[in-house]
């Protein structure tokens, strides 16, 4: 077997040999029989360069752009690239190539078909811009042939300047033409003509009066420029009435000539309350005239944050608006608050003023917390001592006896007693022995010689200057109870009403010399019943009053205020008939009013009329009075059952924060009497029977009539400064005033009015 095998690999080889031939053969034949290339042709090289057809654009302009040059291989993808770079230039309208055969190569012309020379300008479907505005637009002018690259710059300038206007949604270079003349001719369509003018959602103001306010009407070229004053004056009107809306609108993509117009009238979506950190939410909250769902005026937003920062309870109030979902015109009211301090605790001392008449040394503790525990009702306690006074009060105000309904309650208890304080006194004119607490008037008749003082070895002429060595104590008590209760009647206005229960005490008591001889007419010092007593002294009584008033306040800030005022009208009647012993009826008219000044002053006056009937029966506790503290130039008090007063200021801050503020001030007023008018005076009483036991018997009395007195007016100028410290509530008030009595300095806490 080994053998056999070695036998056959000769032969195989053999066959794999002869079959390499064959293909080897068949290869070389079907090459032979193929077609053999021709050798290529040489690229002709460019001999010349030309250009043609050009009368007024420099040939060197053209050839700067013409990349093929002579010598070198004829490039035909170079020649249409310098045809494109020849008509880029913008003169020409069309670009041709010839191609000569010439010696060593090929020459290459370029053929030119130049624009017109422009000769003129027109334009036509302008009416809003004129065609020299149009003109002075463009580069293109006359004289040059016209630059097609010039020429598309231009026309873009005229289309931005349209923009510009406000003349959108429309190309408005619609086509341009130029004849071989030179005439070019630019077609203008300014913008789009109105056609329709679509208003939703307004409800306040109807639409003809939102029509009425723009210039945008049917019939006129659209510009969004007058487009856009015509919403402003939409929204204006809205604030003009006091309302507040956001206005939007443009040319309806979907409708040629139809402007949409969208009032977004706006409303509250929700109010937030931030900062309060003692006050509670709805002592806030129910101040508010505001509500979700509410239309929003500037007048309801001033409201309420005069209504917030008049509490007093904050240092600052600030109000900002924030987005409400995606409801038209609706939004977030946010107020922010920042608490400040609202209780008052203080203990002082005053100085009265020393000598026989003097009040003396006293002392004085009060606490008062306008806000108590948050809940918007306020109490204070207060209570003085002094030689000859002791006063307590106690006082409760509740704003809304309902958590938010604005009915309030004040309730005030008092104890002010008056013991023993010296008056001076005054002999009387006449041939009389008798002594009056007020200095006698008019011109003095009778014997000027010095009256002996019965009892004493002293004597006393009739005078303005008080007997020496004898005088009156004074002693009197008022105490009681007042409950006032209001209801808001409108905006800024409340409704009073309230009764008042006092026990009254009231006597004078001659000291060193007999009580008797005390004559109280020229006070006017009365019995319950109305009867003037003579050397008698008022018992105790009981005076019940039934008031009244009607208070609108709209004092943008109650301690400063820039604008607004107040306007009351208070009524008081007493009588038999709720168990008074005294009748008769007060009423006090004020009108107060503020006005900015400038960025930064104020001007400001008030007025009060006060009056009563009554006459010698209207309690000394209800006289009217003015001091320093209204007459600044004063340095006495006057009572009256009458009042005239007017004040006005100008107030001048001196700091941005108005911490500091310079007053200019001046006041006019009187609180006029009733006078005592005696009648005749009687014959001398005879002499008494001689003996040390004796008794003085005094004459009769003349009798007494009353008449009221005229106003006789004071009147005062002065400068004053207002000073906010951390430490008080209130401003300090310190005036300087000069009037008939000379000047005077007074202080005070607070504003004057």
């Amino acid at each position: 077997m080994m053998a056999g095998h070695v036998m056959r690999s000769p032969q195989l080889l053999s066959l794999v040999v002869r079959c390499a031939a064959a293909v080897l053969a068949a290869a070389a034949v079907l090459v032979a029989l193929l077609p053999q290339p021709t050798p290529a042709a040489p690229t002709p090289i460019v001999t010349a360069v030309n250009i043609k057809g050009n009368a007024h654009v420099p040939t060197d302009r053209i050839g700067g752009v013409i990349r093929t040059r002579p010598g070198t291989p004829l490039d035909t993808k170079q020649i249409a690239a310098d045809q494109n770079a020849i008509l880029g230039l913008g003169y020409f309208s069309d670009v041709k190539t010839d191609l000569r055969a010439a010696p060593g190569g090929v020459a290459v012309t370029f053929i030119v078909i130049e624009n017109p020379v422009v000769t003129k300008i027109t334009f036509d479907g302008n009416t809003h811009v004129s065609s020299d505005i149009l003109t002075a637009l463009m580069d293109t002018s006359t004289g040059s042939v016209l630059d097609t690259n010039t020429l598309r710059d231009d026309v873009a300038k005229i289309n931005s300047y349209y923009d510009k206007l406000g003349y959108t949604g429309t190309r408005h270079v619609r086509n341009i033409h130029i004849d071989p003349n030179g005439n070019l001719l630019i077609d203008i369509k300014e913008g789009v003509t109105v056609t329709k003018i679509d208003v939703s959602g307004n409800k306040v103001i109807n639409t003809q009066a939102i029509l009425a306010v723009m210039k945008t009407k049917p019939g006129t070229t659209f510009s969004q420029q007058v487009f856009s004053d015509d919403l402003q004056a939409v929204q204006n009107l809205y604030k003009d009435l006091g309302f507040s809306a956001i206005v939007d609108g443009n040319v309806d993509p979907n409708s040629a000539g139809t402007v949409d117009v969208t009032v977004c009238e706006s409303k509250v979506g929700a109010v937030e309350i931030l900062g309060n950190s003692k006050t509670k939410d709805y002592v806030i909250r129910r101040l508010l005239l505001l509500h979700p769902g509410d239309l929003i005026t500037d007048n309801r937003l001033r409201r309420d944050y005069d209504a917030i920062n008049n509490t007093q309870f904050f240092k600052s109030v600030d109000l900002s608006i924030k987005p409400f979902g995606d409801k038209c015109g609706y939004v977030t009211l946010v107020w922010t608050v920042q608490e400040q301090r609202t209780g008052t605790a203080s203990v002082g001392l005053s100085y009265g003023g020393g000598g026989t008449y003097g009040q003396g040394l006293s002392g004085n503790i009060s606490y008062t917390e306008s806000n108590v525990n948050g809940t918007g009702n306020g109490a204070s306690i207060a209570a003085s001592r002094g030689q000859y006074t002791s006063n307590v009060n106690f006082g409760i105000t509740i704003p809304y006896l309902h958590k938010f309904k604005a009915t309030s309650l004040a309730v005030n208890i008092f104890n002010n007693v008056v013991s023993n304080q010296p008056y001076p006194v005054y002999k009387e004119a006449g041939n009389n022995p008798f002594y009056s607490l007020s200095p006698p008037g008019g011109s003095i008749t009778g014997p000027l010689t010095a009256t002996p003082v019965p009892g004493t070895s002293a004597s006393c002429q009739a005078s303005s200057t008080p007997c020496s060595g004898i005088f009156a104590d004074y002693s009197s008590r008022q105490s009681g109870l007042s409950l006032t209760t209001g209801h808001p009647v409108a905006d800024y206005t409340r409704l009073y009403y309230g009764l008042a229960a006092t026990r009254l005490y009231q006597a004078f008591t001659a000291q060193g010399f007999p009580n008797t001889l005390l004559d109280q007419t020229s006070l006017g010092v009365t019995t319950p019943g109305g009867a003037v007593t003579v050397g008698a002294n008022q018992p105790a009584s009981t005076l019940n009053s039934l008031n009244a008033s009607l208070v609108r306040d709209n004092r943008d800030d109650v301690q400063n205020p820039r604008y607004g005022g107040v306007t009351s009208i208070y009524d008081e009647v007493s009588g038999p008939f709720i168990g008074s012993n005294f009748r008769y009826d007060k009423g006090i008219f004020q009108l107060t009013r503020f006005y900015p000044v400038r960025r930064h002053s104020t001007f400001g006056f008030n007025f009060v009329w006060g009056f009563s009937t009554g006459g010698t029966s209207l309690p000394y506790n209800e006289l009217f009075s003015l001091s320093d503290q209204q007459l600044r130039g004063t340095k006495y008090v006057y009572y009256g059952n009458r009042e005239l007063l007017g004040q006005a200021e100008v107030r001048v801050p001196v700091t941005s924060d108005r911490k500091l503020e310079v007053v200019f001030f001046a006041d006019s007023g009187s609180a006029p009497y009733i006078q005592a008018v005696p009648g005749a005076t009687p014959a001398p009483t005879p002499q008494p029977p001689s003996g040390p036991h004796a008794p003085v018997v005094p004459g009769p009395l003349p009798k007494v009539t009353y008449r009221q007195l005229p106003y006789s007016f004071l009147t005062d100028a002065g400068i004053g400064i207002r000073l906010t410290t951390p430490i008080l509530p209130q401003q300090i008030r310190i005036d300087l005033a000069t009037s008939q009595q000379g000047s005077h300095i007074s202080f005070g806490f607070g504003q004057a009015f």
